[in-house]
């Protein structure tokens, strides 16, 4: 792959979202099957999702440690040369074999505090392997990302959904139980090793130590680490309370990592794929102000507007999609859920803001809201949880994520010029409105089959809102399609 920036990065930046969003498309289809038929083969059985939640949580706790964010620190870095990949090789290899270490000692100590989950241990242990496999597909894909190989990314994505597809309903089936989980997440590690490493072989990994850009990557990953440490810390403490308190505990945390599990779909239909192609775009922009601007408007207002039809379609669909897909032993699960399309509507728009704000090379402004939300958040777990249980958890992600979102975006107008009021006013408009007249019309829901309210949701909510979006935002959506279609399909001049 060549290490120079593309000539055309906004051609690339669009064919990458393109490649991105149709396997996208596919993945999460397949993903969306998947986690449907593990829920209904385990579904006597939510706490397998607990224990598997919580091990995870020990295993990202872990790689914190190891994760000087020094993958954002090669992105920004604007030579790619062998040097400073070997050097960033070697350097991610060290501090994840170290952070792993520590993990496997601590484990002894860890298990007696949840004598209820007797295989906490050995799952972690498992986790642990996997997550020394992931070390080197992390190296190759950010490797492909700073090359703007969207493309082969999005292929190795889609052979790593197929694999987990395959073996984690198949291990269920056969009886494996927790262990089907486990299983899956590493056949989709292997999978999408094998393509990356032995396919495509982007970079051949070699070890390098270059001081100075070792301490270029430990300068500026440093304050990454800070605020990766704090976004962990918000992302995973509700699992880790609700785990942990022997009030709610491993069943609990089932339903409540199935909740957040499902409705992450509204994220990964748009906003997954457009954040992982600009982030490095963003990256080769970041002396270009005007360029960066409309990089940054086109992928937000893009997720805005698909993330607020998925939340409507989602949050107002919860009962009869429960009911159907994953049987009447989830419904409890039915409020915690809808609340958590609240949240996956907002995180991905911070998470696009942080990442505007980390290219252009600000990590201290996101090492701030961080602080912020942590203040907000860690209190409104623990208390809420004491009141309304995985409900008032989920309540108090929603606010954390607001309050975040609120912040990162006052302080992207340093870094780009854009028109707030363009970006969020009709959508939220059209939302409102389709959000009162569907529930408006709830007695003729209620009056219906399941499948046929259902389908009729998913019919209604779609065209109200998008009427409502042509009716107010018809030029600039014309705009927009034929700016992409020509960006797509336009001949590169010599």
């Amino acid at each position: 792959m060549s290490e120079q920036p593309p000539d055309n990065i906004a051609r690339h930046t669009v064919k990458g979202s393109a490649y991105s969003v149709g396997a996208s498309a596919v993945t999460i289809g397949l993903g969306f099957v998947r986690a449907t038929l593990m829920a209904r083969l385990l579904a006597d059985n939510p706490e397998y999702f607990g224990i598997t939640t919580l091990a995870l949580f020990y295993l990202g706790l872990a790689s914190q440690f190891g994760r000087f964010g020094t993958s954002s620190a090669f992105l920004h870095h604007k030579e790619g040369g062998e040097a400073a990949r070997a050097t960033y090789f070697t350097l991610s290899l060290a501090l994840k074999l170290g952070s792993m270490l520590l993990l496997a000692a601590v484990i002894p100590f860890i298990t007696p505090f949840y004598a209820d989950m007797p295989q906490l241990g050995w799952v972690i242990l498992a986790y642990l392997g996997i997550e020394l496999l992931r070390t080197f597909n992390d190296t190759q894909i950010t490797m492909l990302s700073k090359d703007l190989a969207f493309g082969r990314l999005a292929l190795a994505n889609m052979a790593g959904s197929v694999a987990r597809l395959i073996v984690g309903p198949g291990l269920a089936w056969w009886g494996a139980g927790l262990w089907s989980i486990v299983g899956e997440a590493l056949s989709g590690v292997l999978a999408r090793g094998l393509l990356i490493g032995l396919v495509y072989r982007p970079w051949r990994p070699r070890l390098g130590w270059d001081r100075q850009l070792v301490r270029w990557f430990w300068d500026y990953g440093v304050k990454v680490w800070w605020s990766t440490n704090l976004s962990f810390l918000l992302d995973r403490f509700d699992d880790f309370w609700i785990g942990t308190l022997p009030a709610l505990g491993g069943v609990a945390l089932g339903y409540y990592s199935r909740a957040y599990e499902f409705a992450r779909y509204s994220r990964r239909v748009v906003a997954n794929p457009v954040l992982s192609v600009f982030f490095p775009t963003f990256a080769h922009l970041q002396d270009d102000r005007l360029k960066l601007s409309r990089a940054f408007f086109r992928a937000t207002s893009l997720m805005v507007r698909a993330g607020c039809l998925f939340t409507l379609v989602f949050i107002l669909t919860a009962p009869e999609f429960i009911r159907i897909f994953l049987g009447e032993k989830w419904l409890p699960m039915r409020l915690t859920f809808q609340l958590m399309i609240v949240y996956t509507l907002l995180d991905p728009l911070s998470m696009a803001a942080r990442n505007l704000l980390m290219a252009a090379g600000h990590p201290a402004v996101i090492l701030r809201a961080r602080v912020l939300q942590a203040a907000l958040f860690i209190p409104a777990v623990i208390g809420l949880a004491a009141l309304w249980g995985i409900e008032g958890v989920a309540l108090a992600a929603d606010v954390m994520i607001l309050a975040g979102a609120l912040v990162l975006f006052r302080h992207t107008h340093q870094v780009v010029d854009y028109s707030s009021r363009a970006l969020w006013g009709w959508p939220l408009l059209a939302l409102a409105v389709t959000a009162g007249v569907t529930l408006l019309l709830n007695p003729l829901w209620a009056g219906m089959p399941l499948w046929v309210a259902f389908a009729g949701k998913l019919t209604f909510i779609p065209l109200l809102f998008g009427g409502l979006l042509w009716l107010t935002e018809r030029e600039q959506l014309l705009t927009g399609w034929s700016m992409i279609r020509g960006m797509l399909w336009k001949k590169r001049k010599a």
